[in-house]
């Protein structure tokens, strides 16, 4: 987002007259710090308490001239705020509630990402950098992420949060979605966000600190049980809607499965895993000063796996030798990038606090050349990531077409990392629980066949692989694992 980007922000209201003077003062002078042309837009859907007349006193009282307020029929909280995206004029669109369940900070994270072309940025509570200040109670928690399982089982695979209630996109993407989006009730994010993805926008989650509020307008079971029988009624009305994808030409290896890993790298249950492992190696290796500095990651393809780090997107970049991801990394995820090799990289020695190398050495005839620019680069008190893939017994067709050089072991691995000058402070294989199934697919089913495991997209194979994840992952830092198709590693200069 450019410094000089005006923001138009809606803000849904319903019987809010309790709340408005706890909120509407810091959200008046959110926009009024924003940039010439913002402008703040309340909609009252319906309200009967005088919340509208609360909030225009406020307004009044503070002087300022960016705020409007629309009074609408009780339609419900979808039908405001697509009211309210509508009658703005900024170039630049956002919604969050009044509530600021989701902080004011962290809305602007979601802005920054949401101004790149063609991206839908929402805030999502259940990313790996994601934390719960104030939980809700465990049964609408429960309810919660049991309605989540279902959207992406049928309506939005690979997007683990469309309710959290702050989102943002650029006009013309607003301006694409809003008419074909009709649930007027709080079904309606997840009709947004199914629509941006047929539509082939990028929907980019970003990890928020969110707080629940307990005077909440959601009734778990009467508006849980409307959103439910929404879900069958949004997937009949937009099935098959929406345009071709674009292509993006690959650089690295075979076409095919250079465009199946672009389109999978921040959907697919693998990198999601895979992100989900190194978020938190850094979170067990972070040090007691809490300053996570900037992260580079060096070899990041189109930066979907990076965007899920955790690392706020203004703190990243990316390095790459094809300026076609760079591109894609800096347009779709929302991250900085740079052109270059692991080889040679473009940041003065001892400027970096994290770099990773994910899955980046074992393309490498001389891995150790990297490894030492890498040590070069961070700083005394840096920390390298990196993620190779194990056992040479499952070296496969997969393997060649992938570009790999090697598996590795644990003490392969730890000696390159020595000769370059690190020391390693967590090592471990991860993926345990997903060798017998590559292997059988590997070595029996399928053994001349490349397939990279692309294909196992089903919503019980997604949930079964995420789940193992998360048990795995109580595992990283504490106890090192003997056997994983990949070997996560943690070092530091030594």
């Amino acid at each position: 987002m450019s410094d000089d980007d005006p923001l138009g922000l809606v803000v849904p209201l319903f019987d809010e007259a309790a709340r408005v003077r706890e909120f509407v003062p810091e959200l008046v002078a959110f926009i009024d710090a924003r940039p010439v042309g913002s402008q703040l837009i309340f909609v009252d859907d319906g309200s009967r308490d005088g919340t509208l007349e609360a909030v225009g006193a406020l307004v009044r009282a503070s002087g300022t001239r960016r705020v409007r307020t629309l009074r609408r029929p009780h339609l419900g909280k979808g039908a405001a705020v697509a009211a309210g995206l509508g009658a703005l004029e900024a170039p630049l669109r956002a919604f969050c509630d009044l509530d600021l369940a989701t902080p004011l900070d962290d809305l602007l994270r979601i802005v920054a990402v949401g101004a790149r072309p063609g991206v839908l940025a929402i805030g999502s509570r259940d990313l790996a950098g994601s934390s719960l200040v104030r939980p809700e109670a465990p049964s609408r928690e429960l309810l919660g992420r049991a309605y989540n399982r279902v959207l992406q089982a049928v309506l939005t695979p690979g997007v683990v949060d469309t309710q959290c209630g702050a989102k943002a996109a650029r006009a013309e993407v607003w301006n694409a979605l809003l008419p074909h989006a009709r649930e007027p009730g709080f079904a309606w994010d997840a009709e947004v966000v199914a629509l941006a993805a047929r539509f082939r926008f990028r929907v980019a989650e970003v990890p928020i600190a969110w707080s629940h509020d307990p005077r909440s307008k959601v009734r778990v079971l009467r508006d849980g049980v409307g959103m439910l029988r929404a879900i069958p009624r949004i997937w009949r009305r937009h099935r098959g809607s929406g345009p071709a994808s674009a292509t993006v030409a690959p650089e690295i290896f075979d076409i095919a499965n250079a465009e199946r890993l672009l389109e999978s790298d921040r959907t697919h249950w693998w990198f999601r895993s895979k992100a989900a492992f190194v978020a938190t190696a850094l979170l067990r290796t972070e040090p007691a000063s809490g300053n996570r500095g900037r992260l580079v990651d060096a070899g990041a393809g189109a930066g979907g796996v990076t965007a899920l780090l955790g690392w706020s997107a203004d703190e990243v970049t990316v390095v790459e030798g094809s300026a076609a991801l760079v591109a894609r990394a800096v347009d779709q995820h929302g991250l900085s990038g740079v052109q270059g090799s692991v080889n040679a990289l473009p940041f003065a020695p001892g400027s970096l606090s994290v770099l990773c190398l994910l899955d980046v050495i074992e393309h490498l005839d001389g891995p150790v050349a990297a490894l030492e620019e890498a040590r070069t680069a961070l700083a005394a008190d840096g920390r390298l990531v990196v993620n190779v893939p194990a056992h040479a017994w499952l070296w496969s067709a997969a393997d060649e077409a992938l570009g790999h050089r090697r598996r590795y072991t644990r003490k392969l691995l730890t000696q390159h990392l020595r000769a370059a000058g690190f020391e390693v402070v967590v090592l471990t294989h991860v993926f345990s629980w997903l060798v017998p199934p590559v292997w059988l697919a590997r070595r029996v089913v399928r053994p001349a066949e490349a397939a990279l495991g692309l294909d196992q997209v089903s919503p019980l194979v997604d949930r079964a692989s995420m789940l193992l994840t998360w048990g795995e992952r109580q595992l990283v830092g504490r106890l090192s694992l003997p056997i994983g198709t990949s070997i996560l590693a943690v070092a530091v200069p030594a």
